[in-house]
C-alpha cells in the first residue's frame, strides 16, 4: 500500500505508550526477573498482582501482572496509552462509539478515568489520562540496579494484517517513521508508529497474530545493557537471554533481549533518535536486508521472528502477506 499522509486533524491527543498488563504463573518469581534481574521498581504486590515502574517513572506502573491458573505459556490482558487529558478520553469515547467500534469507561487499581476498546486488529487497549503519583529514583543513584531501566518505550506485535493496523492508527495521529516492504513493491511488512518524540511508540510486523512480540525500555547507557547482560548471568539467568546484544537498523537501537519466567519477551534498548518535524520522511528498509534488524549484518534467530505472546480471547490470524525474513538459520545456511 502507499504511505499515508499523516492525520492533524484528531480530536483527542494521544501521548505515548503508557504500560503493559500480563499475566504470570509465579508472582514471586516474576519479581525477582524484573526486579532483582532487570532493576525495575516494585510499587504493589498481593496475592493477585504485580505493579513496577523504571527510574525515571512517577506513574505506578508501567508494566503489570496479573496471576494465572491456565495452563502454557504466560498471555497478554492489554495495552496502555496515555492521553493528555480526561477532556481527551470523553472526545475519544465519542469518536469511536461513533465509528461503530465499541469504548466504554472502566475502573483500574491505581488510574485515573479509564477508557477501554479493541483497535482495528482485535487487540484490547486501554487509555488513560492520570494515574497516582510518587517520586521516581531518577537521583536515587544508590537504588539503580540491573539495567538501570529508565522508562517503558514501545511495544512490537507480530500482526497478520500490518496494513489495516497501520490506517487505524494513522487515524489516531500515529505517524509512521521507519517501515519494511517486501522489494521492489510497496506490500508492507512491518510499521514503525510514533506519538512521542522518537522512532516508536508501537511496531507491527508481519505474522500470525495479533500477539505480543516485545515489550521495550530505554536505558540511556549502552554499558548498562551490557551490565543487565552480566547481572543476569550472575543470577544464574543467562539462559533467559532471547537474542544477545548489536544493533538494529531501524532505530539505530542497541539492544539485548530477554525471555522472563511466563515467555513474555522483554527487549532493553538505547540510543534511538527523536523524529519530530512533520516533513521528516520515513525511512524505508527492504525485507530481505538483513541490516534492518541487524545491522552488523547477523539476522535475528527464526524463533525471535515467530514466537510471541498472545492476547487473552483474541484470535490468532494466519498473515495476509505470505513473506517470510532472513532468520539466522537461513543466513548460516549459505555463509
Amino acid at each position: 500500500m502507499a504511505l499515508l499522509s499523516p492525520n492533524l486533524d484528531i480530536p483527542f491527543n494521544v501521548t505515548r505508550l503508557s504500560h503493559v498488563v500480563l499475566t504470570s504463573h509465579d508472582l514471586d518469581t516474576t519479581r525477582y526477573f524484573y526486579e532483582t534481574g532487570l532493576g525495575l521498581e516494585v510499587t504493589g504486590h498481593d496475592a493477585n498482582r504485580l505493579c513496577l515502574r523504571a527510574i525515571e517513572e512517577t506513574g505506578h506502573h508501567s508494566l503489570v501482572f496479573e496471576k494465572t491458573d491456565t495452563e502454557g505459556p504466560g498471555s497478554v490482558r492489554r495495552i496502555g496509552y496515555r492521553m493528555y487529558s480526561d477532556d481527551d478520553l470523553k472526545r475519544a469515547n465519542d469518536y469511536f462509539n461513533a465509528r461503530g467500534e465499541a469504548a466504554e469507561f472502566v475502573e483500574r487499581p491505581c488510574q485515573g478515568l479509564t477508557l477501554r476498546l479493541n483497535d482495528g486488529v482485535g487487540i484490547p487497549l486501554e487509555f488513560c489520562a492520570t494515574m497516582e503519583q510518587s517520586d521516581n529514583r531518577m537521583q536515587r543513584f544508590h537504588t539503580h540496579s540491573g539495567g538501570r531501566l529508565a522508562v517503558l518505550d514501545h511495544i512490537q506485535v507480530t500482526c497478520h494484517d500490518v496494513a489495516s493496523a497501520y490506517r487505524w492508527y494513522n487515524d489516531l495521529g500515529f505517524r509512521l517513521t521507519e517501515y519494511t516492504a517486501r522489494d521492489g513493491t510497496d506490500e508492507m511488512w512491518g510499521v514503525w508508529l510514533k506519538r512521542k518524540n522518537n522512532t516508536q511508540d508501537v511496531v507491527f510486523g508481519n505474522g500470525p497474530g495479533p500477539r505480543l512480540h516485545h515489550f521495550a525500555y530505554h536505558t540511556p547507557e549502552i554499558s548498562s545493557i551490557i551490565h543487565a547482560a552480566d547481572v543476569m548471568a550472575s543470577l544464574d539467568l543467562a539462559g533467559s537471554m532471547d537474542r544477545t546484544p548489536g544493533r538494529h537498523g531501524i532505530g539505530n537501537a542497541f539492544f539485548v533481549y530477554f525471555r522472563d519466567p511466563d515467555g513474555h519477551r522483554v527487549e532493553i534498548f538505547s540510543s534511538h533518535y527523536n523524529v519530530i518535524d512533520i516533513d521528516h520522511a520515513p525511512k524505508r528498509w527492504e525485507l530481505t536486508d538483513t541490516r534492518r534488524s541487524q545491522l552488523w549484518g547477523f539476522p535475528a534467530p527464526r524463533k525471535w521472528f515467530f514466537e510471541a505472546s498472545e492476547f487473552d480471547g483474541v484470535e490468532v490470524k494466519e498473515p495476509l502477506v505470505d513473506a517470510s525474513p532472513v532468520t539466522l538459520e537461513d543466513f548460516l545456511e549459505n555463509w
